[in-house]
C-alpha cells in the first residue's frame, strides 16, 4: 500500500523527539502517552546517565501498561556509543509486527538532549530491514526558550559538535518551550535566531510541552533532499563519528545500584537537608550544570518527591506514592562540566535521615530542650500588633501526622497555659530567647539573642545549603 506520492504507508512512522538537556522531551512524551488518541506507540528512552528516571514515569503514564516493551531503554549516547543496541530493539519490534503478535501505529525515539540527530536518522536509512519496517516521520526538536541562546553560543573544541545548533538545523519541526518563561521581545529575538538556522522547520509556541499529539506524530515531515544540504555525509555509513565534548559528564547516585558500584548509603533522605543540597549545588555551579533530575525517598512521606533542574531552574514536588512492595531508593543524575562525584556522593549520604546526620542538624538550632523562649502566636493585627507568648522548647526536629510530607520543625514548644505549639522555622520573627521579644521602641524580634543569633550564623556557614526558611517554604509549595 502507498500514497499518491508512492510512500509506502504499511511502515511504522517514526518521531525522533530531541532538544538539549531540560528542553521539556520527557514531559511532551508524557502528553502523548495520556493523551486519548487511540494510537499504540513504542517509546524508546535514551538516557546519556548510568541510570534511567524517566522511563519509570513514561511507562506510569503509558496507556498500553500490559505490553512489557512498550518503553525501551537505552543508557549511553545514542548517536554514537549504543546505535547497535537501537538497531537491536527496533529489529525486535519489527519482528514482533511481522508476525503479528504486535500492532504498532507508531515510533518514538525521544534522544538524551546530548545527541546529534543526524546520525540516529541515519538508522532509518541506512540498514535495508529496519528500512523496510519504519519509515522517518519526522525530527522534533524541543527548544528550551530560557536557556537556549547559551546552548546556541557555547564555543566548542575545534571538530566537536555543538549539539544544541544540531539539533535545531535538522529539525522537520521547532517547538520552541518554556514560553512562559520568558518575554515576548525573547520570543521574537529567539525565533529569528532559529530561523537563521533552520529557515524551513515551522516553529510552535508551547509551555510545559502542552501541543497536540498531530504536531508530533505522523507529520510527514522529513525530506530526505533538506537534510542532505544540512548534512551531505548522512548516507555515508563510513561517516566520522560524532565527537562530543568530553568535559560534559554525568554522575549518578543510584541507592539500588549493586553493591560494589554503590556510591551511597541507603535509607531515606531528611527533607530539609537533600533540598539544601540540591539548591546549593544549583546555585554555586548553576553555569555547568545542564540538567539535574531525581527520585528521592524521603523521610516521613509516603510519596516519592521528584524533582527536575535546567541550570538554576529548580521545581519538584511529591508526586506518585511507594508502590506496596517498591523498594524505597534514591535516584539522583546530574549532567555537567566540572562535576565531583566524591563530593556529590559525600553530600548525598550527609543528607540521610541518620542519628548522626538529625543529631548535627540539631546543633545547628539556636534553641535546645529546656530552653525558655517567646514564640509569635497571631499574625500582625493593625489594632493589636503580633501577639507573643511565653514558653520552654521540649523538642528539637518535631514530627506530626498532620504535618506536610517530609515536614520537619525545628521545635515543639510548651507555652505556659500549658498548650504546645509547633514553630515551623528558626527565624526571629517567629521564636526568640527569653525577654528578647522587642522593646516600646519597637526593636525587632530576636534582635536582643545576639549569642543564640552568632551560634546559628557560625552553624550555617557550615552547611552547603540554603536556610531553614528556604526549604519551609520549598515544603509547602511543594505539596500546594
Amino acid at each position: 500500500m502507498s500514497d499518491s506520492d508512492g510512500e509506502d504507508l504499511t511502515r511504522v512512522p517514526v518521531t525522533i523527539l530531541t532538544g538539549f538537556l531540560g528542553s521539556g522531551k520527557t514531559t511532551l512524551l508524557n502528553h502523548i502517552l495520556t493523551a486519548t488518541h487511540g494510537k499504540k506507540i513504542a517509546v524508546i528512552e535514551n538516557e546519556f546517565g548510568d541510570i534511567s528516571i524517566d522511563d519509570k514515569l513514561l511507562q506510569k503514564n503509558s496507556q498500553f501498561k500490559s505490553d512489557e516493551e512498550i518503553v525501551e531503554v537505552l543508557n549511553g549516547c545514542i548517536c554514537c556509543t549504543v546505535r547497535q543496541d537501537l538497531i537491536a530493539i527496533l529489529n525486535k519490534l519489527r519482528q514482533r509486527v511481522r508476525s503479528g503478535k504486535l500492532h504498532l501505529d507508531g515510533i518514538v525515539i525521544e534522544t538524551t538532549g546530548m545527541a546529534d540527530p543526524a546520525p540516529v536518522a541515519q538508522t532509518f536509512l541506512a540498514h535495508a530491514k529496519i528500512r523496510g519496517f519504519a519509515r522517518l516521520d519526522g525530527i522534533v526538536t524541543l527548544v528550551d526558550a530560557k536557556h537556549i541562546e547559551r546552548h546556541l553560543d557555547a564555543v566548542k573544541p575545534e571538530g566537536v559538535v555543538n549539539e544544541a545548533v544540531a539539533q535545531v538545523a535538522f529539525a522537520d519541526r521547532l517547538l520552541l518551550n518554556k514560553t512562559d518563561l520568558v518575554t515576548e521581545a525573547d520570543l521574537a529575538r529567539i525565533e529569528a535566531r532559529l530561523r537563521g538556522i533552520n529557515a524551513f522547520a515551522p516553529i510552535r509556541r508551547c509551555s510545559r510541552g502542552d501541543v497536540s499529539v498531530d504536531s508530533v506524530l505522523n507529520i510527514h515531515g522529513f525530506d530526505l533532499q533538506r537534510a542532505l544540504q544540512t548534512n551531505p555525509q548522512l548516507l555515508n555509513p563510513e561517516n566520522a563519528p560524532t565527537q562530543h565534548d568530553k568535559t560534559v559528564t554525568s554522575v549518578s547516585l543510584d541507592q539500588g545500584a549493586p553493591r560494589h558500584m554503590r556510591t551511597v548509603q541507603k535509607g531515606d533522605l531528611d527533607f530539609e537537608l537533600a533540598t539544601d543540597f540540591l539548591e546549593y549545588i544549583a546555585e554555586s555551579q548553576g553555569e555547568d550544570i545542564y540538567r539535574m533530575k531525581g527520585v528521592l525517598a524521603v523521610a516521613h512521606s509516603q510519596q516519592k518527591y521528584i524533582y527536575h533542574a535546567v541550570h538554576m531552574t529548580f521545581s519538584g514536588g511529591f508526586e506518585e506514592a511507594w508502590q506496596p512492595g517498591e523498594p524505597r531508593e534514591s535516584k539522583m543524575v546530574f549532567i555537567g562540566k566540572g562535576l565531583d562525584e566524591q563530593f556529590l556522593a559525600s553530600t548525598f549520604n550527609n543528607c540521610l535521615a541518620t542519628p548522626e546526620n538529625l543529631t548535627r542538624k540539631a546543633s545547628t538550632l539556636r534553641f535546645k530542650p529546656g530552653d525558655a523562649v517567646e514564640c509569635r502566636t497571631t499574625g500582625f493585627d493593625a489594632e493589636e500588633g503580633e501577639r507573643w507568648a511565653a514558653g520552654t522548647v521540649v523538642e528539637v526536629l518535631h514530627r506530626a501526622d498532620d504535618m506536610a510530607p517530609g515536614e520537619v520543625a525545628p521545635y515543639r514548644v510548651r507555652l505556659e497555659d500549658g498548650s504546645e505549639l509547633t514553630v515551623l522555622t528558626d527565624e526571629g520573627s517567629e521564636i526568640v530567647g527569653a525577654n528578647s521579644h522587642g522593646d516600646e521602641d519597637g526593636e525587632e524580634a530576636g534582635e536582643g539573642d545576639e549569642a543564640a543569633e552568632e551560634a546559628a550564623e557560625a552553624a550555617e556557614e557550615e552547611k552547603p545549603a540554603a536556610s531553614t526558611s528556604t526549604a519551609r517554604r520549598r515544603t509547602r509549595k511543594a505539596t500546594d
